[in-house]
């Protein structure tokens, strides 16, 4: 028997519950939609990171397939790019994740462009997470490029992130995903079972030692009860 198809109401209901309840984001102004288990926000928040935790907060809700975040940032008060860039640096400064010496930041109005080289996807990532809570910010273009300092062989870095799937208790059935590595840049493809074993299953790729990208393709198809 199959697992029981929520209504895109359920769904919907479920976001703007879940949004309501979230005292991260003032949802007041968000505008929620569903067709096909596709989330649609819409309207506007105060910061950035208030359109990050919308989209979390929307992958949560079981049902959903995937996320389509239009929210735009307006910020209450405005605050200058030198500003902002000051803040970006000195977040990424003390951000022990992030060997920010590599890293050149920009921003044009409210826009943090993130560029230059670090040594992991994981660094760029958490990079790209100290951009995302700099008040004023209303965008983040990360255009860092990721130079492992080991080159790996494709052929390991798959049969790591494949062992590593297997090993995460949060991956119902590792046998549906397909990894494939072209220089470093892994691709998930096939099939999980819900948006949290999608983000799992992303998570381990990216912080398996020399990647330098991570595309992930996976569909979100629920196993037969």
């Amino acid at each position: 028997m199959a697992v029981n198809q929520r209504t895109d109401d359920e769904i919907a209901n479920d976001v703007r519950d879940t949004l309501a309840w979230d005292v991260r984001i003032d949802d007041s102004n968000v505008g929620i939609s569903v067709v096909d288990g596709v989330v649609d926000l819409s309207g506007s928040v105060g910061t950035f990171s208030e359109k990050v935790v919308a989209s979390e907060d929307a992958w949560k809700i079981k049902g959903v397939k995937k996320v389509v975040n239009s929210l735009v940032v307006t910020p209450v008060g405005l605050r200058t790019d030198s500003d902002i860039a000051a803040d970006v640096i000195n977040a990424l400064k003390w951000d022990n994740r992030v060997d920010a010496r590599g890293i050149i930041v920009n921003v044009t109005n409210g826009t943090v462009a993130l560029d230059g080289l670090v040594g992991s996807i994981s660094e760029k990532k958490a990079a790209e997470e100290d951009a995302w809570f700099t008040a004023g910010v209303v965008d983040v273009i990360n255009n860092i490029r990721v130079t492992p300092e080991r080159v790996r062989p494709d052929a390991e870095i798959e049969q790591d992130i494949r062992a590593a799937l297997v090993r995460d208790v949060r991956i119902v059935d590792a046998s549906r995903v397909s990894v494939q590595s072209v220089a470093g840049k892994v691709y998930l493809r096939g099939a999980v079972e819900s948006a949290q074993e999608r983000a799992a299953a992303e998570e381990d790729a990216r912080f398996t030692a020399g990647v330098i990208d991570v595309v992930d393709e996976l569909a979100i198809v629920p196993l037969a009860a």
